[in-house]
């Protein structure tokens, strides 16, 4: 999916410009949706973003009126819809492809601890990140994986991973700051209807 661009400047043709904003807010849309839910909350904060530029480049009070709208119900569904735990597994614990692979493991965690949302009061004293392919992940509580115990299960073959645990230990404040490491390994998970709700470990 590539983005639209506009070939002129925006000066030359603001209601032109306007409407280039609008096709671009709807593509990255578009984008975010097509992503899944393992990219929903960076999508949905780059749309946002690209509504708010929108809103500027408005020249008459109808356009505004109907941007801001579309922001407003942008918005709304993340004041009125709770979370789920198979959202925040994802959330939390799958990048796939891996953010910024030029990175170390260090500012790796501290960047996507930030970013996903585990530091934002307390920093979360350790998580784990999967650079695995999110249906070969789901497939774990499934054909991809083998019966642990109790709702948990091992995965049949290994992934990618970024362990990630606070310095200093215990539970801390922002700023957060993290050591990471990068291994290779089976996962096991809790799973609830064949889907994975919690990362348990790594094998």
């Amino acid at each position: 999916m590539e983005p639209p661009t506009f070939p002129h400047s925006p000066e030359d043709c603001k209601i032109c410009y306007f409407f280039f904003l609008k096709k671009k807010v709807f593509w990255e849309l578009d984008l975010f949706r097509h992503l899944g839910k393992t990219r929903s909350r960076e999508g949905q904060n780059t749309a946002q973003k690209g509504t708010i530029l929108l809103c500027k480049a408005a020249d008459t009070m109808a356009q505004m009126t109907a941007c801001w709208l579309l922001l407003f119900l942008m918005v709304l569904p993340a004041l009125t819809q709770r979370e789920s735990r198979y959202e925040k597994f994802y959330r939390q614990h799958i990048d796939f492809p891996k953010t910024r692979s030029d990175l170390d493991a260090r500012r790796y965690c501290n960047l996507m601890m930030q970013r996903r949302g585990m530091t934002d009061s307390v920093c979360k004293p350790s998580n784990t990140f999967i650079h695995g392919d999110p249906m070969a992940v789901d497939a774990t509580c499934s054909d991809g994986g083998t019966y642990a115990s109790e709702n948990y299960y091992d995965s049949n073959t290994p992934f990618d991973l970024t362990a990630c645990r606070i310095l200093g230990g215990g539970s801390q404040r922002p700023p957060c700051n993290y050591r990471g490491r990068s291994t290779s390994q089976r996962i096991r998970v809790g799973c609830t209807n064949g889907v994975p709700v919690h990362f348990k470990m790594p094998l």
